[in-house]
């Protein structure tokens, strides 16, 4: 098995654990590890490079997923703990993405990463609840049934705000928070519990850096000590050639690749070739348009192997021809810099907590955003003075949820969230299914922040990560898995532990990565102050598979659903896209769409939602 294609599924230290392990281990030739008591423990598949197993005081301990190998004095530390408490005590020095598993005194507890990048979801199976890195092997094990309320959910852009974005789509299987674990007790009952807390954002950008620097270069390392060959992509930008010039430091050779993009005023091409320049022992591919996939390749089947619907169906085509071809070079696994945009710099927000923390620096900066995106000064003084709650931002911001158009002048962003819109095929019923369901539940909610510019910026980390998961597992699938080194724990928390108004700033492009990479990446390099986008390749992929979209929208699951209009949607996809509405509004419709094809059978038959 390639590495990041299995799953594993975590028992309970009990007898009446077995009967859960016979309903989850229907398949043959599953791997077993067992709790000391001899009952199994861990079920699932995995390649045995990602799985450590290791004695832990009168236990066990497992870590799974992309870690270093442990050093002696780790290794005899775990065998000294009595408690999960001393367990991350340990663990926090250990780099990578993985997930904790261990078994001490009769009691399990298992987490994934705070970054959302590995997740844990838990349901009842057997008369006990059991624990599973992958929504949708639980679903299969007990029967899951559609939750079209989390359905729905999906379908809001630019984000789904916190907590609905993490809802499984089963209603049986429940998601076990970002930051927080999975205990199971011998009895069979379960409790979830938080293990990790963000930094308070208080270190300055000259303190901070040197500790985003080893972070992630201590992440890049993980992925390159085995050495062999790995490969990257490389596009010239603060995010992706950063990691190229740390990987290039390992013992595995480097082959980098770059897309050039149809566009004239496409930089990626031009910049890549100044780097790959300065990295004379690593290989270069440059990919000319047309000669990969084009974007939306394979759409009909895009939902297939998704435990959520995601908007990297629209790669998937892409990225799989590019694993299958760094695989076929050697390549063992592919570095990518997704995730720098999300972990390096916040968004507007930060200025609203600027204003409060040091008021003289959070002026400047309202000025030149307000100068730069255009902001009235009535609009950015009421957004700056805005003092609403978590809970009041996001019931408000459920009254309207029109669509956001690209030609929006507003502060939206200085809320606490991106905020929640519909494209406007989503029927009136399905509209205000939503807004009932987000003020119903709003009063519980807590933000994942004290205040909003800190709230958005682990929202948006968040939000990453639930593409990118997806990502790695498709590309696992065609040989080569993807990895994100910007989103490891180690290197959110040094990237956070940074004072929002200096790592963020409408002055600097990314100021924290320039100052972490002086002495690594070359000062021509750091230069750069553009970002390349690929909106006309989005275009004409969606032009080219005219077809596939209208085989996909004649009988639509989400119609059938009530959902959509589907006259509205065709139109739109196939006709005329509605001016000055962003294409991400239809991208994730079609995510939705096709994975409602690839994981709905009997579960949707002409249903409509009814509020």
């Amino acid at each position: 098995m390639n590495r990041g294609q299995g799953w594993f599924v975590v028992l309970p230290d009990s007898a009446q654990a077995a009967s859960a392990a016979g309903i989850l281990g229907a398949q043959a030739g599953l791997e077993v590890e067992s709790h000391r008591s001899g009952r199994p423990w861990l079920v699932g598949q995995w390649s045995q490079d990602e799985l450590t197993v290791t004695a832990a005081g009168s236990g066990r301990v497992a870590l799974i997923g992309d870690h270093p190998p442990l050093a002696p004095h780790r290794a005899e530390s775990l065998r000294r703990i009595r408690s999960a408490d001393e367990l991350e005590r340990i663990a926090a020095g250990i780099p990578g993405c993985f997930h904790l598993v261990s078994s001490l005194g009769g009691r399990v507890r298992v987490r994934g990463t705070a970054s959302g990048m590995r997740r844990i979801y838990y349901a009842r199976a057997g008369g006990v609840t059991v624990g599973c890195d992958r929504a949708d092997v639980l679903a299969q094990a007990v029967g899951g049934t559609l939750d079209e309320d989390a359905l729905l959910l999906r379908l809001l852009e630019p984000a789904v705000p916190h907590p609905f974005g993490g809802r499984p789509l089963w209603r049986e299987v429940s998601a076990v928070p970002e930051g927080h674990c999975l205990e199971l007790d011998p009895e069979g009952g379960r409790r979830v519990a938080r293990w990790w807390y963000p930094p308070e954002p208080c270190v300055s950008l000259e303190e901070g850096a040197p500790k985003f620097a080893e972070a992630l270069a201590e992440a890049v390392a993980v992925r390159t000590a085995a050495g062999t060959v790995v490969s990257a992509d490389l596009s010239g930008g603060l995010d992706s050639t950063p990691v190229c010039f740390l990987a290039a430091r390992g013992p595995a050779k480097l082959v980098m690749f770059t897309q050039a993009g149809i566009d004239a005023g496409h930089e990626d091409a031009l910049w890549a070739r100044r780097a790959a320049a300065h990295l004379p022992d690593a290989e270069h591919l440059e990919m000319e348009p047309g000669r990969m996939p084009a974007f939306y390749t394979g759409l009909l089947t895009a939902g297939q192997g998704f435990d959520e619907p995601a908007l990297g169906g629209r790669i998937r085509g892409t990225h799989t021809a590019l694993a299958r071809m760094m695989a076929a070079k050697g390549s063992r696994l592919h570095l990518t810099g997704e995730g720098g945009d999300q972990v390096v710099q916040a968004l507007d927000s930060y200025v609203h907590d600027t204003l409060r923390t040091h008021p003289r620096a959070g002026l400047r900066h309202l000025r030149a955003l307000s100068a730069e995106c255009r902001w009235s000064p009535g609009a950015a003084i009421r957004a700056a003075a805005d003092r609403r709650s978590y809970r009041r931002w996001l019931t408000d911001a459920a009254a309207g949820m029109g669509p956001m158009r690209l030609s929006d002048r507003t502060p939206a962003f200085m809320g606490w969230d991106m905020p929640p819109t519909l494209p406007p095929w989503i029927t009136a019923e399905a509209r205000e299914r939503l807004r009932h369901l987000i003020r119903h539940e709003s009063g519980a909610v807590i933000p994942l922040a004290p205040t909003r510019g800190r709230h958005m910026a682990l929202a948006q980390i968040i939000s990453s990560t639930r593409m990118c998961r997806q990502i790695a597992r498709f590309t696992a699938h065609a040989g080569l898995p993807f990895h994100y080194p910007f989103l490891d724990d180690k290197v959110i928390e040094a990237c956070l532990a940074v004072r929002l108004h200096e790592r963020t700033t409408p002055f600097v492009f990314k100021p924290l990565t320039v100052t972490a990479m002086r002495g690594t990446v070359p000062d021509e390099l750091l230069a750069r102050r553009s970002k390349s986008e690929f909106s006309r390749e989005i275009h004409s992929g969606l032009a080219s598979r005219r077809p596939e979209l209208g085989e996909l929208l004649a009988d639509s699951h989400m119609a059938r659903l009530g959902l959509v209009d589907s006259g509205v949607l065709r139109r739109a996809a196939l006709v005329l896209y509605p001016p000055q509405l962003s294409v991400s509004y239809l991208e994730m419709t079609l995510a939705v769409e096709t994975w409602l094809r690839a994981h709905t059978t009997s579960a949707v038959k002409g249903g409509q939602f009814r509020c």
